[in-house]
């Protein structure tokens, strides 16, 4: 079967290619795009079997990329969020990975569009396994950090501070992280772990917090002592959340 993975982080391909390598032989990786005008060509011309296609793409997104196709190969979704399954089900994806891909959950995605079981009973089973509750469990989340990708569970995530489109993660153990995405990203990003945005410049870890002062200057204390400013308009909506911790 030929593959063309398209995302615009090449770590992020890099490691797909790398997980292929490993439990799919039968799949040839025929192209990696990380733009959606090159990988509309690539789809004509190359005409896959398979394509492992990112949401979040410059100048257009994943699933508008796919309106410009026509849509004879077997399509795998990539998002880091949960939020786009339904959309994915929508355009006939056969499965949707979070990320970072998980073996495990590759090998069943390439099974899947081996046996092209494109029926409805596939695909409402895939979109319940997205909308189920989550059980608690740890989560890990892959950042970019300049030339490579740094893998952190999100428990070990004290807070986010913004600096304009860039991100820093503050982590337990006193390493910081800075990536090229808003605090906007990051928040759809960690919207199913206990994340709650006080500021315009913090998106901090509820179980880190270890005080909240609810004076007129709002401030948290979080478990390494540093002091964070929750705004007004915010710290109704934290305090009751706070409260059901």
């Amino acid at each position: 079967m030929k593959a063309i993975i398209i995302d615009d982080e090449p770590e992020s391909i890099h490691l797909l290619e790398v997980l292929l390598g490993k439990i799919a032989p039968g799949v040839e990786l025929v192209a990696t795009c990380t733009t959606p005008r090159e990988a509309i060509e690539k789809i004509k011309t190359l005409q896959p079997d398979i394509v492992f296609l990112d949401v979040h793409m410059p100048e257009l997104t994943g699933f508008e990329l796919l309106q410009q196709t026509v849509k004879d190969f077997g399509i795998i979704v990539m998002s880091n969020t949960a939020k786009h399954a339904l959309q994915a089900l929508k355009v006939g994806a056969i499965d949707y990975l979070l990320k970072p891909v998980q073996l495990h959950d590759l090998k069943l995605a390439i099974e899947k569009v081996s046996a092209r079981k494109t029926d409805h009973s596939q695909q409402l089973e895939m979109l319940m396994n997205y909308f189920k509750p989550q059980q608690p469990k740890v989560r890990r989340i892959a950042l970019t950090a300049s030339d490579h990708l740094v893998f952190v569970e999100t428990n070990d995530i004290l807070y986010c501070e913004s600096d304009s489109n860039y991100t820093t993660f503050f982590l337990a153990k006193g390493d910081k992280v800075v990536i090229s995405k808003t605090l906007k990203d990051v928040e759809e990003l960690l919207e199913r772990d206990d994340f709650f945005r006080i500021h315009a410049s913090y998106l901090i870890n509820m179980k880190h917090v270890s005080k909240f002062t609810r004076g007129d200057a709002g401030y948290v204390v979080m478990s390494n002592n540093q002091h964070l400013t929750v705004s007004r308009k915010r710290k109704d909506e934290f305090f009751e959340k706070f409260s059901r911790l």
